[in-house]
């Protein structure tokens, strides 16, 4: 599935004339199903969240993505050549969709703790902010895994000078621990969202381009403002 690097392409060298670094070096490209499945595990959460909050209308969001994730899968199961555009494109669109559906969840969670609009039980509010804590890490796994390198079809070309991310295993001092030409996955983005969630600031993988660390800027302050509200719920049940 996806697309096959081109077996008659030569890695380019090194900017500094020296051996290539880890993320120069073309590999097979990752698959996008780990991806899909936290879509669709996300869209559920957000759905279950819109009902809850009485989000108005419930399935605005939800349908959208769900139309953009069968539309990125559909694309996805032809085998290719080259990266596609338009996968790239649905890709994009598809978290830019699921940013925004939790940003307005996270509003409407806010108007239910101190105004109350809803009708919504303590104890509910404060399972959905648990829920939109989780959905928000899975997002933003998915927002880096596909930000980091222009997203994994161009990383495994590994035609790209400089991460976004930088990895432990990416550094040179690092090098004998992990294959050289080790590339982050999947799992390793949903490890740097969640401890930007728990954190609030990178730990192991150090974010390097402007864009990557507005993105975890943007991450630990909707987490911290998610958590406040968790906090603030748990409060008010434990008083009665």
């Amino acid at each position: 599935m996806a697309y096959r690097p081109h077996a008659n392409r030569k890695p380019k060298r090194s900017s500094t004339g020296g051996p290539l670094l880890s993320w120069q070096i073309p590999t097979d490209p990752e698959s996008r199903w780990p991806a899909f499945g936290a879509a669709v595990v996300v869209i559920a959460g957000q759905a279950w969240v819109a009902v809850s909050l009485s989000l108005n209308p419930v399935w605005l969001f939800p349908a959208i993505s769900a139309v953009l994730l069968v539309a990125s899968v559909a694309v996805y199961l032809p085998q290719r050549t080259e990266p596609s555009p338009i996968m790239r494109a649905l890709a994009v669109s598809l978290i830019g969709m699921l940013v925004i559906a939790n940003a307005v969840s996270l509003v409407e969670l806010v108007r239910n703790i101190f105004v109350g609009v809803a009708g919504i039980t303590p104890v509910g509010l404060l399972l959905v902010g648990i829920v939109l804590w989780i959905v928000n890490i899975a997002i933003f796994a998915l927002v880096y895994w596909e930000l980091d390198g222009d997203g994994p079809d161009m990383r495994a070309d590994g035609y790209r000078d400089f991460p976004d991310l930088v990895f432990p295993q990416q550094q040179p001092d690092q090098q004998g621990l992990a294959p050289a030409n080790w590339k982050p996955t999947f799992p390793d983005y949903l490890y740097v969202s969640l401890t930007a969630a728990t954190a609030f600031s990178p730990t192991d993988a150090m974010p390097y381009s402007k864009r990557v660390k507005l993105v975890m800027g943007v991450e630990s302050t909707m987490s911290l403002a998610i958590v406040a509200m968790i906090v603030a719920r748990a409060i008010n049940i434990a008083r009665g």
